[in-house]
This record gives structure tokens, sequence and C-alpha cells, in this order.
């Protein structure tokens, strides 16, 4: 195929994605609501106000603009799930998805929408369904036809990145002899170790160019949101090299990607820690634990760990899951904290959070050739997931939601939420499958109600509705009557609903 017959065939493409993008109309919040919004806060003598420190301000700035000419494929169900809920998601898919991306922007919501995808379409390149192929020094992503390459995610992980500074990277240099003698000698290592030769980068003592510890994207002051887009950008890295990649999509080179990974790491591994214990802190400028990191730190260090092979990226996100579940679960009601210190309250979203955050390192570890060397720390992850899971399914309100707030006296903070139950119930499915000997028929029975009533929220239009307001801007609060308060989060964790039942098959 020339390159002029490839790049007409791909703007057919995206044109044709554009024109069905706009058949649906924009939401706007209404102002009236938005008022009512402060005085429903003021009214409920909620401890919350809207924190300095907080992961994201509503003024909080990200480098990303959505590429609404992205187009969502129907998935393929699983047909020995009769669910007329199941069936009616399978169906929305699509739309829930191109909902998800036109309000996409922020770290990590980008982190975790570009996983959503991998899963829903591509899950050979997740810990889920790892195709060993992947494996960074096996070449596959190279290899892979157009059908078969995970457009959608690379354009997202590309885009994420317009904003970052490539000053000292690979691709950088002045054309002086040594810098010319320096690349000859990457471009021939290279072609010779293949994509192996990238996970160089990611230490300052190996990297062939000097790092500049700095994040993927702006965290609005968090250290570890921006670590949520490293499988992103990693998958990137490895499919810069395919010809119809860079004939389709263009961008940096792999050692270019592969550098900006190295700088994260640097950036998160100098970041502040807990002094006793060597946690990493969510918060880039003080000590900070948040049940959120759980999902954004350790399942991205784990990843890096099955693909790179690494035992050492292996057992720091292990280590970091475990750490941060000693320091936020309450034992007592084997819930998570929100946050270690300023809300302790038991929040449904943290725990979605850290419950998918826990199955996504499980099933890394699982998979790589370090299960046997792990054993114990993967079965007493699966032992602290199970308790967690048994105590948050009963705490389900009569809609058969998880409550925002669990445990809240005020009946507005436990209004409940789709986003947290969707994400729980979503590790829920994935552990169905991994420990089907440690669950139970009535707790897959609560499961399924949960997953029932998340749909039930979904309007026809693929939004999710009854979400968490995950800005936080007025309180982290469900407005249940307000129809335009959209949800990145709650969009993505309904597609990993869908997907992690349709592989339980139940």
């Amino acid at each position: 195929m020339t390159t002029l017959t490839f790049t007409t065939l791909f703007n057919i493409l995206s044109l044709f994605a554009l024109l069905s993008s706009a058949l649906t109309a924009a939401h706007e919040p209404n102002s009236h609501l938005r008022q009512h919004h402060r005085d429903l806060l003021k009214s409920l003598n909620h401890p919350y106000q809207p924190h300095p420190q907080a992961r994201a301000t509503p003024d909080g700035t990200a480098a990303y603009t959505p590429d609404n000419s992205l187009h969502f494929e129907y998935p393929r169900r699983n047909f020995k799930i009769n669910s007329r809920k199941y069936k009616k998601l399978t169906k929305l898919l699509p739309k829930i998805l191109k909902n998800a991306n036109s309000i996409t922007t922020h770290s990590w919501e980008l982190g975790c929408f570009t996983e959503t995808l991998l899963e829903v379409y591509n899950p050979a390149l997740t810990p889920f369904e790892w195709d060993s192929e992947y494996e960074a020094d096996g070449g596959k992503c190279q290899k892979l036809e157009f059908g078969e390459i995970p457009w959608n995610v690379l354009k997202i992980a590309k885009n994420s990145l317009v904003a970052y500074d490539w000053t000292g990277s690979p691709s950088s240099t002045s054309g002086s002899a040594s810098q010319t003698a320096q690349n000859t000698s990457i471009e021939t290592d290279f072609a010779i170790r293949g994509l192996g030769s990238l996970q160089d980068y990611f230490s300052e003592s190996t990297s062939p160019v000097p790092h500049i510890p700095k994040a993927l994207i702006n965290g609005d002051g968090a250290l570890g949101d921006p670590v949520s887009l490293v499988p992103a950008i990693w998958i990137l890295a490895q499919f810069s090299e395919n010809h119809l990649v860079k004939l389709g999509l263009g961008g940096k080179s792999a050692a270019d990607y592969a550098w900006a990974l190295g700088n994260q790491l640097d950036y998160l591994f100098s970041g502040i820690r807990a002094p006793n214990n060597n946690t990493i802190s969510q918060r880039e400028d003080h000590f900070e634990l948040w049940a959120d990191m759980m999902y954004m730190i350790p399942p991205s260090l784990s990843y890096l760990g099955l693909s790179l092979s690494s035992e050492e990226y292996m057992k720091y996100g292990l280590e970091q899951w475990s750490l941060e579940t000693s320091a936020l679960l309450d034992t007592t009601v084997n819930i998570y904290r929100h946050v270690h210190d300023w809300d302790t309250r038991l929040w449904a979203t943290g725990n979605g959070w850290g419950v998918y955050g826990g199955i996504r390192n499980i099933y890394s570890a699982k998979a790589s050739p370090f299960a046997s060397t792990f054993s114990q720390e993967i079965s007493q992850a699966e032992d602290t997931l199970l308790k967690i899971f048994e105590r948050l399914f009963n705490e389900l309100d009569d809609h058969y939601l998880i409550p925002n707030y669990m445990r809240q006296v005020n009946a507005t903070l436990a209004v409940g939420d789709t986003a947290g139950t969707a994400l729980t119930v979503a590790a829920y499915y994935r552990f169905v499958k991994l420990c089907p000997d440690k669950v139970n028929d009535a707790l897959t029975r609560l499961a399924e109600r949960a997953f029932d009533a998340v749909v039930a929220k979904i309007d026809k239009e693929g939004w999710v509705t009854h979400a968490v307001d995950p800005m936080g801007t007025y309180g982290w609060v469900v407005y249940p009557n307000d129809p335009n308060m959209h949800s990145p989060e709650a969009q993505a964790f309904a597609a990993k609903m869908w997907k992690a039942r349709t592989k339980a098959g139940v």
C-alpha cells in the first residue's frame, strides 16, 4: 500500500468517525443547578471545603483536548449471559465510550480511559488476557496489521503528551559529532536488540541520554495520577516502530517515548515517601495517601514488571499496593478510607480504585514469570480483596448501589453512587475469574444486583447518571437530580464492568 493510498484511507475513516460523533448534542450544566449544588452543600454540615491540595481543582488545567474523531465499535458480547441488563449495556457501550472520550482530560482520567479501551478492544495487551509475544523483546507490536493496532489508545497516548518538553530527548540533538556518534550507537543497539533495548531508558544508570525527572503530563499537584498513563505510553513506544503507525500517526520515536517514561519513573521514585516504610506519596509537595493512588501507581509498575519480565518492577508494584492497603484499610470494617488524614471516611469510588488496582496487580504477577516468587504476596492480596468485597456488597443501599460515603448518618452523603459501584463490580467479576474457589453464589448475586442497578442509571444516550461529582467541585457528592453531572470515571468504569462480566461469563 502506498503512502498516499494509506493516508487517504486513514483520513476517510477519521472523517466517518467525526461525522458520527457530530450527531450527539453537547451537554452543558445549568446555572440554576450549580447554585442548587452550592446551597445543598451549605445545608449538609459537610466537613469538606474546597481543598487547595485536592487531587484536582475545578480550574485545574490539563494539556489535553479530546479527539472527537475517535470511533468506538460494538463489542462482541458473551452469549452465555442472558441478563437483560447485560445485553442493554452491550448495546450502549459505544455511546458510553464515545461520551467518556468527550469529557476525559485529566491525567488520571486519561490513564483510566486508555486502560479501559485496552481491556475492551485489545485485552491481549492487558494483564487480564496477556499475550507474552507483547513482551518488550517479542516485537509483536511492530508486526501487527491495521485492524489489530489499538489506534484509539495510541492517539490518546500521543495527544496526552502534546505539552511535553522534549528538550534533551534522544531525537533533540543539535548535530554535534559526539551526539551524532551517540545516535548512531543508539540506532545500532536498536537494530540488534529491537524493542528490548528501550528499557535501558527507564533507568538513569543505563539510559543512553541523561534523564530530566518530570511527569508525563500535568498532574494538578498529584505525584501519582500521571503514573496511570505509564502503560499507555509504554504501548505507544512499542507501536511507534510499526510502519503503519509511523504512516498513520507519526509522532516521536520509540526511544523518545521510552526516555519520557524514564523521566516519569525518576520523578515518581524521587518523590516524598513515608519515613518508616517507603510508601510513595500521592501528592507532590507533601506526604498524603489516597485510595485513588492504588489504581494509579502499583498496577502501572507491575505492568512494567510483566511487559519487561522485570522482577524489580513487579516487586515495586506489589509492595506499594500492600503498603497503601496497610495505611488506608479500616480493618474494623474492611473498607478503605478515602484519604489517610483529612478525609478518613469510607468513599465508594476510593474503594473501587483500591480493589481494581489490586486486581490488576495480581493478574500481572500471575501472568509473569514471577508468579511463584511472589506467591505469598499474591495470596495475601487475594484474601484482602475477598474481605473487602464481602463488606462492600453488604453495604448496598435499597437500590443496590454502594453509598457514596458509607456508614453516614447524613442521607445526602450516603446517596448511592454508580461510579464506585461499577468499578467495584468490575473488580469483583475479575476476581471471580481469578479465584472461583473463593467466591460464593450469594456474593455473586449481590454483584449482579449492583451491576443491574448501575445499568438502570445509564440513559439512552449512553451517559452514566447518579455518579459522584468526580472533581469534588462542591464536595464529592452525588446529585441524583442533575442529568448533566457527567463523570469520565463513571463512563470508563461502566465499560470495565461490562468487560469483566463478559470475561467471567456469569
